[in-house]
């Protein structure tokens, strides 16, 4: 839908500009439109009328006209790039991810149970700072689960951190190709980093995946840019 909206604005914006263009014969459905739900559509500008040549003496040849140039047709600008929500990338260095080679005892599972519950708590309370504090506690103690990077990845968005978290979501999906999450918050992260089409890929593989409300909105979002993106190539 934003895409559609972002079209009508420009499409308002050139009738403003000119409203000649409501007097388009192709527009003729949209102006019957307008006038039944009582517009006033200002009339067609009439160009004014060329002066008349002065007559020629009889004895004079007559000098051919030129054709005049058509003029070229009105069109509806196509929606500028959109880098609102765009970031700077954070470089507060990576964020420890755990000994792979380590197979967690059964104590380590519980405690990384124990950790994670904290760190939803604390999320769920607006305190992401102590949300990431206790997800990385729990990554230490369970390394390879895909889950609780992807998690932590989601609490590094809130922190403005995209780059860390695309590093979480990298490391989730290296444990588990099919982490709609992993997938979903590198998606997001990317859109951060104004990756429009990079962004557009992780959001279209976490619905497939696992259709999620807001990683359909999130892709709904950067679909206006990509097509951006993809015309001023073709362009080129």
């Amino acid at each position: 839908m934003d895409q559609y909206v972002a079209l009508l604005k420009q499409f308002v914006g050139a009738c403003n500009a000119n409203t000649d263009l409501l007097h388009d014969p192709r527009l003729g459905f949209y102006r019957e439109y307008l006038e039944k739900l009582g517009a006033n559509i200002p009339p067609k500008t009439e160009k004014p009328k060329a002066a008349e040549p002065e007559k020629e003496p009889e004895s004079a040849s007559a000098q051919p006209q030129s054709e005049p140039e058509p003029t070229p047709e009105q069109t509806v600008p196509f929606p500028e790039l959109d880098n609102s929500g765009v970031i700077e990338p954070d470089d507060g260095g990576a964020l420890p991810m755990g000994d792979p080679s380590r197979e967690p005892s059964e104590e380590d599972i519980e405690k990384a149970s124990e950790e994670r519950d904290k760190a939803n708590e604390a999320f769920s309370n607006g305190d992401f700072d102590s949300s990431l504090q206790h997800y990385t506690t729990a990554i230490e103690c369970n390394p390879g689960s895909a889950i609780l990077h992807a998690k932590r990845a989601n609490v590094l968005l809130k922190l403005k951190r995209p780059v860390a978290a695309i590093a979480d979501c990298d490391k989730a999906i290296s444990i588990n190709p099919d982490s709609a999450q992993g997938y979903k918050f590198r998606g997001r992260a990317n859109r951060l980093l104004g990756r429009w089409v990079e962004a557009k890929t992780d959001l279209a593989t976490a619905c497939k995946l696992d259709y999620d409300e807001t990683a359909n909105e999130w892709l709904k979002e950067v679909q206006p840019n990509v097509s951006f993106r993809t015309k001023k190539e073709r362009e080129v």
